[in-house]
């Protein structure tokens, strides 16, 4: 027994790799499985894509865009004569608005009240020397007619008649009556005042400070109108109405439904340096919405500097367009659709304007066309599709009364044999 035992311990191995390896050989074959035959007359199953009705019609492009509002005129007021500061508007200070032609300070006038009154006396002494040379002169001619025997083309007709002198002498008129005017503006430079309408930024001087020309005394900026600047792309450009107002909004300040409007100025020449757009610029009239009191109208909110602004433009109305989503358009400008058939097709179009959301779009869509309204994946023209139109509203089973009561007793009837 004992030698037996070692035997069958050796030839167990043996017996399984035998057994094993015509197993195998049958689960291999049996493992092999034919290809699935169509029915005949069967169809593969169609793939579900979902597709909407194109929707065509007149549209009118619209930009929207953004910018920050800055001054119009922006103006450093300076001193243009010299002297003490004598009196400075007590309402002149920062954030003060003025009108044009008001009182912002005045210079000591004394001396250039003096300055003119000198240069005024000088005038009426060039005014009396050249009467009294007028008068030289009629002199002149007379006893010139008075000499008899002379031959007058022998005289020097220009010196005895004193036209040199008389020349003089309206020339020191001349240059007597432009000091005046010189001292007149003088004086009135000493009456520092307001060149347009608007408002006081900065405030550099007080009453007893010395000035001198060209001292920086404020700083002013015109609240008649406000700019600002707003970005468009190229393609835009072409379609652009600068006849019509852009939109001015400020939900979370205004409100949803407040608006204002700016109006087209320019074109600017250059293009912004990081995106390559367009930059265009708008003028905002009364942005403080200062009434005829100026006081800030209620219905109107006010527009300052530094503001940035929402501001939406309009082109030219589009008419007769095909208006699709922007994810519909390929690389090569064209869209997937389904025609009559149910079969997935190209169709090439032109495209007009880029919205951010829309695309506008001229085509030559065929009756039965309807966009593909998601990602097309793997796809070929021609393949046929079951689509299903979201525009449409699914139609929902009406159950009638009978239905309902033979759902109410098989319920009943489930819940009696689950007490049981």
């Amino acid at each position: 027994m004992n030698k037996i035992t070692p035997l069958l311990k050796k030839s167990i191995p043996l017996a399984l790799v035998i057994i094993s390896i015509p197993l195998a050989m049958y689960l291999l074959d049996s493992g092999k499985m034919e290809k699935p035959q169509w029915k005949k007359g069967g169809k593969p199953k169609q793939r579900i894509v979902r597709v909407v009705d194109l929707q065509k019609g007149s549209v009118i492009p619209k930009w929207q865009s953004s910018g920050m509002v800055k001054a119009n005129e922006t103006v450093n007021v300076l001193a243009q004569v010299s002297g003490k500061v004598t009196q400075v508007n007590a309402i002149a200070r920062p954030g003060a608005l003025l009108e044009r032609g008001e009182l912002l300070a005045k210079v000591d006038d004394i001396d250039y009240v003096l300055a003119l009154r000198s240069q005024q006396s000088q005038l009426v002494q060039a005014q009396a020397s050249l009467e009294l040379e007028r008068g030289d002169q009629i002199l002149a001619k007379e006893e010139l007619a008075l000499l008899e025997g002379v031959d007058q083309n022998s005289l020097e007709t220009a010196l005895v008649l004193r036209e040199p002198q008389l020349l003089m002498a309206q020339a020191k008129l001349d240059i007597a009556k432009a000091n005046v005017e010189k001292a007149e503006i003088a004086l009135q430079r000493t009456n520092i005042v307001m060149p347009f309408k608007g408002k006081i930024v900065s405030k550099s001087i007080g009453r007893g400070s010395r000035v001198g020309q060209n001292s920086n005394l404020f700083k002013i900026v015109n609240v008649d109108t406000f700019w600002v600047e707003v970005k468009i792309p190229r393609t835009f450009l072409g379609l652009f109405d600068s006849t019509k107002a852009a939109v001015i909004t400020q939900p979370k300040l205004w409100g949803e439904d407040v608006t204002r409007t700016a109006k087209f100025v320019s074109v600017l020449p250059e293009l912004d340096t990081r995106d390559r757009q367009v930059k265009v610029l708008l003028a905002i009239d009364n942005p403080l919405s200062l009434n005829a009191d100026n006081i800030v109208d209620a219905n109107k909110p006010p527009i300052f500097i530094n503001d940035f602004l929402s501001i939406e433009l309009q082109g030219e109305a589009i008419n007769d367009a095909w208006v699709i989503k922007s994810n519909w358009l390929q690389a090569d400008d064209s869209i997937w659709v389904v025609d009559r058939a149910n079969t997935l097709q190209k169709r090439f179009v032109d495209v007009l304007f880029k919205s951010r959301d829309s695309i506008y779009i001229r085509a030559d869509f065929i009756k039965g066309d309807r966009a593909l309204s998601e990602k097309p994946g793997i796809a070929s023209v021609g393949l046929e599709v079951r689509p299903i139109n979201i525009n449409k509203p699914r139609k929902i089973k009406q159950v009638s009364t009978n239905e309902h009561d033979l759902i109410d007793k098989k319920k009943q009837q489930r819940r009696e044999r689950g007490k049981f």
